[in-house]
């Protein structure tokens, strides 16, 4: 199975480099904006063996991604089972967030550049508001999830209220809980590039606008080829450790 997985995603590869030989090959798109991905593959690799190229802005966004991903991961499994375990926190909190959830993160930059200025809190605040979500909701479905059956266990047996917390609830959640911070470390991921973007912040997102601006395209896409690589690397990476650290998730027995 794992083979013809292989398999099926190098037949999607070539095809979509095929694709985009071809759209050049038609003159469609103008070839100057369009490098072919021989050259684009060769910078890339230029890129990052070069001190000065593409690999201290990636080091500069992972550290600030991996940052607001781990204040989100912490802050939305406690908001979470916070909700799940205390309806009364639930239905004073609901119009808050059901007021703020809706709020595109690109639209507080403004905001947040006003009060914590162009610094790391205000970058950190702009992943954490819109990573923080999916970890909430997933960690809040998770314990509500829990079987009652295993609750009422832990009772017979004598254990205290947090005991139960730790040892039967969140177990039982922490597969939504992993599900959660999966999908949080890839927004997290585009909102630490998109912040770069817009207002300078090191990164990948500030080399990428530079160089557009600049004129240079083949070192535009060498930059967008590799944020398209880091974020397959996240997600192969949570994928791997979901699996060995909730090996009892019935997402991985599917």
């Amino acid at each position: 199975m794992r083979t013809t997985a292989i398999i099926k995603g190098m037949a999607g590869f070539l095809f979509a480099v095929a694709g985009w030989e071809l759209v050049r090959a038609t003159g469609a798109i103008d070839p100057r904006s369009l490098p072919g991905i021989g050259e684009i593959a060769r910078s890339t690799i230029s890129g990052l063996a070069s001190p000065d190229g593409l690999m201290p802005p990636v080091l500069a966004t992972l550290r600030t991604w991996f940052m607001g991903l781990a204040i989100s991961s912490i802050l939305g499994t406690a908001i979470g089972v916070a909700l799940a375990l205390s309806p009364a926190v639930e239905t004073v909190t609901r119009p808050i967030i059901e007021f703020l959830r809706p709020i595109p993160s690109v639209a507080l930059i403004p905001v947040a550049l006003l009060v914590l200025g162009i610094g790391l809190p205000m970058h950190l605040f702009m992943i954490v508001f819109a990573a923080i979500w999916p970890v909430i909701f997933s960690a809040k479905t998770g314990v509500e999830d829990v079987d009652p059956r295993q609750l009422e266990t832990g009772r017979v047996f004598g254990l205290s209220r947090s005991a139960i917390i730790w040892r039967i609830v969140l177990p039982a959640a922490m597969p939504n809980i992993a599900t959660g911070i999966r999908t949080a470390a890839a927004i997290a991921l585009v909102l630490t590039i998109t912040v770069e973007m817009l207002v300078g912040r090191p990164g990948i997102g500030s080399f990428l606008e530079n160089v557009r601006l600049n004129g240079l395209v083949i070192e535009m896409w060498s930059a967008i080829l590799l944020t398209g690589i880091v974020g397959y690397l996240v997600n192969a990476l949570f994928m791997m450790l979901e699996k060995r650290l909730v090996p009892w998730s019935a997402e991985h027995h599917a």
